[in-house]
């Protein structure tokens, strides 16, 4: 069974992270990333979360959006720079580094939509809350948020299964890493309690994984 915690050890590897994470994943990330960008339309003004080498970033130019995408690591956006001189998107796509820590200087109402993809499993309650305040802010009345990650499942047998068949997978991930992630329980409601309001959810992966389409309410008129 293959778990998303994996990735903390592939990030120490950027120059062959997308290669790897895919033939790890027999696929599944490459088509998380393009479902995600299935969801962004020709011309949208995006914010990616967590970036990483640009690989999202560069699906979502091929779309036709122009993105800004921030991630923590040096190694890692210095990747996404190189992506972005060999794919020709210099017009359309530029990336920072910068942690969640730092949506709090995001400009107010500037997106149309905010992305992220297995990026909210590896920040604690507080982070995620935090960034969900202030993508909220980031985006304009209407815009989308677009999350997809680890989620616990709903089922008690399949909670058990999966926290059993994960646990190696995460002691061997934080031994050589130091790092790990953690299934969200209730990603919906996290965002609901954030002021947004949810459009669609997609279980998949034995329930353990979930996209999840929300937006910004359109802000009411007054006489």
């Amino acid at each position: 069974m293959f778990s998303y915690v994996f990735m903390k050890i592939l990030e120490t590897r950027p120059r062959s992270y997308d290669r790897r994470m895919d033939k790890a994943s027999r696929g599944r990330v490459r088509a998380i990333k393009q479902a995600v960008a299935a969801e962004v339309s020709a011309g949208m003004h995006v914010l990616e979360i967590g970036c990483g080498t640009g690989e999202l970033a560069g699906l979502l130019c091929s779309r036709g959006a122009t993105v800004e995408g921030f991630d923590p690591s040096l190694s890692m956006v210095a990747m996404a720079r190189k992506r972005i001189a060999a794919e020709g998107v210099a017009g359309r796509l530029t990336v920072s580094q910068m942690g969640v820590e730092g949506m709090d200087r995001l400009p107010e109402r500037t997106y149309e939509a905010v992305v992220s993809t297995l990026v909210f499993s590896e920040l604690t309650e507080d982070e995620r809350r935090f960034a969900l305040k202030h993508a909220l802010r980031a985006l304009r009345p209407g815009g989308l948020l677009v999350v997809a990650d680890e989620c616990v499942p709903r089922s008690p047998g399949r909670r058990f299964l999966h926290a059993l068949g994960r646990a190696p997978m995460v002691a061997a991930t934080y031994v050589l890493s130091g790092a790990t992630t953690r299934p969200i329980r209730d990603l919906p409601g996290e965002l609901a309690k954030a002021g947004y309001e949810v459009d669609k959810e997609v279980r998949s992966h034995g329930d353990a994984f979930v996209l999840l389409v929300a937006h910004r309410p359109a802000e009411e008129v007054t006489a």
